[in-house]
Order: structure tokens, then C-alpha cells, then sequence
């Protein structure tokens, strides 16, 4: 180890840049307070984002698409209420499906849509603990050349919150989308009645926040990342590969991502081999990941140093060049 090599540990690193009071591959979200685990693909189609409203009665949402002709949006929210009764029936689900119709019956009104049509009602799946109210629409979409497109919503209390999902298809791939609907919502069921404990939460959340960092699933899992490092004193930091202002105007839009991204790379070492420490290199490459992503998405300004890194195809040798500290 080089002489000059900023070494130091957790606690140092969060007081010296002020923050001290401030998942496996499969993961889209990590939901804390239920402990709920959203997967990365849901009834095969693929995660796009996950998005917090800015009414807290609206909750969130996942959503998850595959190509134009399946798309799906899962979304967590209590709209208000105090109390919501687990299951498909009564009044506050009656209110659910209500403004489901409403929406339809909006956008037709709009012009966004045309010809619609209730299809059905009834509950899915039959016979299982855990049911959806479901009613399924149609209607041709004025701005899709797919068709007439089908909507199929399901709704259940659960946890004193509505889990809804809102599944559209084009009609002609009914078929398709029938197998899709029910590995979706089997996933949902067994996701919401699992039980993890606090150290199942920690691999998923890495995964959540990597692919991700700047999403609602990606801001949460960074904060809770962070909160869980501080307990592990024996992690270490290279403060000198942080290598931009930290002043309160020069510092760069969600650089603290970068500290996250860190620490989640080193977690998914030392975690899963039950380690005191270690995974420093994977560290490193983790925070060039998260900024090529913020990067591409317009989501971090410009750091050159680290701009410059992510060119280079040699990481560990990179990695081994900079432990060397002048």
C-alpha cells in the first residue's frame, strides 16, 4: 500500500463530506416499510422505471414493458384512507374501479381513445388466499397502428394499501398476454406475502440501486444502502477517488449517488461471502457504472476526471494505478 494512499474508514468519509445526519440481479424495487421485493421482470416483461407521485395519497408505481404490445403498471397507494380491508371486495375497491372506468372515460372524451368497452368483471385468481377484483376494457387507441388494444386491471387491498395493476395488450396477442397476467400476478401474490428479514433486503437494494440510481427504487434503496454501511465500520474508502467539488454550489447534481454506488458495489462483495472487508476494487467499478448510467440519462453534469476513466477498457489496472496516491 502506497504511502500516500487516503485511507479511512466509514464514519470518517460521511463527516468529512458532511453526511454523517444526512440486490440480487432480479430487483426493480425495494419496498421498506412492507418489506417488499418487486422483481426485475414481472410475467416476462422487463423493468422501465419506478416513480414516486407527488401526492402522498397516490403512492407509487413500477412499470414494466415489452416492446409496444405489453405493458403493465403496478402502483401502491392508499388514496387517503385510514383503513383498507385486505381483499377484492367492499366499498373502498368499488371506489378503485370506479376511477378506473373514469380514466377510461376520460381519455375517450379526449380523444386518446376510441370505441370503448367494458368486456367483463369478476375475480382473479379463483380459488387462491390472496384475489383481485378484475374488470377488463377495450378500445382502439388513436395513437397505436397495433389496433384495438385490451386493458386489464386488478385490484386488492393489502397491507393497508391498494396494490393495483393495470396490464394493457394488444387484443390480437390475447392469448400471449392471458400467460403473462397470470405469472404477474402469482409473482405479486408471493411477494407480498413473503417475509424477509433485514439482511434479504440488503442484495436486492444494491441490485435496485445499480440498475437504476436515480429512480424513486434507486433514491430509496441509496438511502437505505447508506444508513446500513454506517453500521459496518470496517468497510474502507478511498477518498481520493472522489474526485469532485464538494462545495454546496460547485458539487454536482446527485454526485452523493456516486458515494452510493461505492458502497453498494463493495456490499455485494462482502455481503454475500460474510466479510468484516474487501471489495474495494468492485467499489470503484461500481461508481464508474452509476456514472455512465446518470451520464446517459442526462441525470449527472460532467466530472472529467471520472469521464475519463470510464473510457479506459483496463479497470483493475486503472484501479491498481490510482491506489498509488502522490
Amino acid at each position: 500500500m502506497g504511502d500516500g494512499m487516503k485511507r479511512i474508514g466509514f464514519w470518517g468519509l460521511l463527516l468529512g463530506l458532511g453526511l454523517a445526519s444526512s440486490a440480487d440481479a432480479g430487483s426493480a424495487l425495494v419496498d421498506f416499510e412492507r418489506k417488499w421485493i418487486f422483481p426485475q421482470e414481472l410475467g416476462g416483461l422487463k423493468y422501465e422505471i419506478s416513480e414516486k407521485y407527488e401526492t402522498a395519497d397516490f403512492g407509487y408505481r413500477i412499470s414494466y414493458r415489452n416492446d409496444e404490445s405489453f405493458g403493465v403498471v403496478v402502483t401502491i397507494y392508499d388514496l387517503g384512507y385510514d383503513s383498507i380491508p385486505n381483499g377484492h371486495k367492499g366499498e373502498e375497491i368499488d371506489v378503485i374501479l370506479q376511477n378506473v372506468d373514469d380514466e377510461l372515460k376520460l381519455r375517450l372524451k379526449h380523444g386518446e381513445i376510441e370505441n370503448l368497452k367494458k368486456l367483463r368483471t369478476g375475480v382473479t385468481p379463483k380459488g387462491d388466499a390472496l384475489q383481485f377484483a378484475t374488470v377488463v376494457s377495450c378500445y382502439d387507441d388513436a395513437e397505436s397502428a397495433s389496433g384495438e388494444k385490451l386493458q386489464a386491471t386488478y385490484v386488492t387491498g393489502i397491507r393497508n394499501q391498494f396494490l393495483q395493476v393495470k396490464f394493457t395488450f394488444d387484443r390480437a396477442k390475447k392469448g400471449q398476454a392471458g400467460e403473462m397476467a397470470t405469472e404477474m400476478i402469482s409473482q405479486l401474490s408471493k411477494m407480498v406475502t413473503a417475509r424477509p428479514d433485514e439482511e434479504e433486503l440488503l442484495l436486492p437494494s444494491c441490485s435496485v440501486f445499480l440498475n437504476d440510481p436515480a429512480s424513486y427504487g434507486g433514491l430509496t434503496s441509496a438511502q437505505y444502502l447508506m444508513a446500513k454501511a454506517q453500521t459496518m465500520g470496517n468497510l474502507n474508502v478511498y477518498t481520493h477517488l472522489f474526485v469532485w467539488p464538494t462545495g454546496y454550489y460547485s458539487k454536482p447534481k446527485n454526485a452523493e449517488l456516486l458515494i452510493a454506488a461505492y458502497f453498494a458495489g463493495m456490499l455485494q462483495v462482502v455481503v454475500p461471502q460474510k466479510l468484516d472487508e474487501g471489495g474495494e476494487f468492485e467499489a470503484f467499478s461500481a461508481m464508474l457504472d452509476v456514472y455512465g448510467t446518470l451520464r446517459a440519462k442526462e441525470q449527472i453534469g460532467d466530472i472529467p476526471k471520472i469521464s475519463e476513466w470510464v473510457k479506459n477498457p483496463d479497470r483493475r489496472a486503472l484501479y491498481d494505478q490510482l491506489l498509488i496516491v502522490e
